[in-house]
């Protein structure tokens, strides 16, 4: 399977092939290209195809964001990811927060940057 990743430490510690699924995609809505990256199917596509000012994501307090908003914030964290911090395609990036639309816009920027989401959230871990 091919991979734009440049750091392989994930694809390097997957167990051997022969304990993986067999990955089938023998239907037509599963014919993806050789490489895809997630956010230009989950969130570019949708602004490139005029619905950039339908309402993508609410949350609390009233936070509304357009596909276009969720795609100006997430395009600036990766900017900021690539450009200030360095990250290279197959970098993990840790993720904690609260479930909110900022996250999303962390998660989607990891993935435009070519990383890897690792999200955990604070809350999980308060169990008594």
């Amino acid at each position: 399977m091919a991979s734009a990743h440049i750091d392989t430490f994930a694809r390097d510690n997957l167990p051997p092939v022969e304990q993986q699924p067999e990955y089938l995609f023998d239907l037509p809505e599963l014919q993806y290209p050789a490489q895809l990256n997630c956010s230009d199917e989950l969130l570019d596509r949708h602004v490139e195809a005029g619905r950039g000012d339908h309402l993508c994501i609410q949350g609390p307090g009233g936070v509304r964001w357009t596909y276009a908003d969720l795609q100006d914030k997430a395009n600036r964290i990766a900017g900021v990811l690539v450009n200030g911090m360095g990250l290279v395609p197959g970098n993990r990036v840790l993720l904690r927060s609260p479930n909110n639309p900022m996250l999303a816009a962390c998660w989607f920027a990891v993935m435009k940057a070519g990383g890897i989401a690792v999200a955990t959230m604070p809350a999980a871990a308060r169990r008594s």
